[in-house]
C-alpha cells in the first residue's frame, strides 16, 4: 500500500515538473525551423526575385529587425532578446563593424545578420559599380567576423529599383523590407511612441522595422516583447519567418 501510494505521487509529479520547466505558453514550445529548412526557405525567396515585406500571416511568428548597427547599444539589445528567448535579424552597416567587431557573431547566434551596405548609401543614387562595391565589401567584412556571407539585404531608406534588386539577387541576397515601422529613427523619439507604433502593427507574419543605435529603442524593446508574449506572438529571425510562414502567393501582405 505504501509503495503504491508513493508510485502514484511520482506519476502525478512528473507531468507537473515537465510543464513547469517547459513554460506555460506556446511561445516557447513552438517549432524552431532547422537550418536546412531556413536555407531552403531563403532559396525559394531568392528564386521569387521580389522583396519580402511580410510573412503569410498563418503562424504566430513576427520578425523583429534592427537596422544600422552595430552600435554602442547592440550589447544591451542582445541581452534583452536573450532574456526573452527572442530571435531577431540585424542589418549591418559594413563600415561600423570595425568599431564593434565581436557583435556580428553575437547577433548571428540569436538570429540572423543581413547586409545594409557599406556606408548606408542610397543605392539608387549610385552608379551600378559603386552599388556593387557597397554590397560586396559588406559581404566580405561580415564573412571575416561570422564565418559566412549574409543571405539577407535591406536597402537603406528602402531605396531600391529593378537594377538594385537584380544586383542583390546576383550576390545571392534576399531583399527584405517591412510592413510595420516603429519610427524609432525620428530624432529624439519617445519610448512610448516607439512602443505604440510597433504594437499597432503586431500581427502574425509582420516584419517590424527598428534601429540598433537609439537609446529609446532599447527602452521600448522590453515592452514590445511583453505585448508579443501576451498576444502569444513570438519573435523570430527573417529566415525563421520565411520557413514558418512563407509570404502569400500574390506577394502581398495579407492584412
Amino acid at each position: 500500500m505504501r509503495f503504491a501510494l508513493l508510485a502514484a505521487l511520482l506519476v502525478a509529479a512528473v507531468p507537473a515538473a515537465l510543464a513547469s520547466r517547459s513554460g506555460p505558453e506556446p511561445y516557447r514550445r513552438a517549432h524552431v525551423p532547422l537550418q536546412w529548412e531556413q536555407t531552403r526557405a531563403l532559396r525559394v525567396a531568392l528564386q521569387r526575385g521580389e522583396p519580402v515585406y511580410c510573412g503569410g500571416g498563418r503562424s504566430n511568428a513576427v520578425a523583429l529587425t534592427f537596422d544600422d548597427g552595430p552600435s554602442p547599444y547592440t550589447a544591451e539589445i542582445l541581452r534583452i532578446l536573450r532574456a526573452a528567448r527572442a530571435h531577431a535579424t540585424f542589418f549591418l552597416v559594413g563600415n561600423r563593424i570595425q568599431y564593434w567587431p565581436d557583435e556580428p557573431r553575437e547577433e548571428a547566434g540569436i538570429g540572423a545578420v543581413g547586409n545594409h551596405t557599406w556606408s548606408h548609401a542610397r543605392l539608387t543614387a549610385r552608379p551600378r559599380w559603386l552599388a556593387f562595391l557597397e554590397l560586396a565589401r559588406t559581404q566580405y567584412e561580415a564573412k571575416q567576423r561570422i564565418g559566412w556571407k549574409p543571405k539577407l539585404f535591406r536597402p537603406p531608406y528602402a531605396a531600391h529599383s529593378p537594377s538594385v534588386d537584380r544586383l542583390a539577387q546576383s550576390l545571392g541576397l534576399v531583399e527584405v523590407l517591412w510592413d510595420v515601422d516603429a519610427r524609432d529613427d525620428v530624432p529624439n523619439a519617445k519610448v512610448r511612441d516607439v512602443v505604440r507604433n510597433a504594437v499597432a502593427g503586431l500581427r502574425p507574419g509582420a516584419i517590424v522595422l527598428l534601429h540598433d543605435l537609439h537609446p529609446w529603442t532599447v527602452g521600448a524593446l522590453p515592452q514590445i516583447l511583453a505585448v508579443m508574449r501576451a498576444r502569444h506572438l513570438r519573435a523570430v529571425s527573417v529566415p525563421e519567418l520565411l520557413a514558418l510562414d512563407p509570404p502569400a502567393a500574390d506577394r502581398r501582405c495579407s492584412y
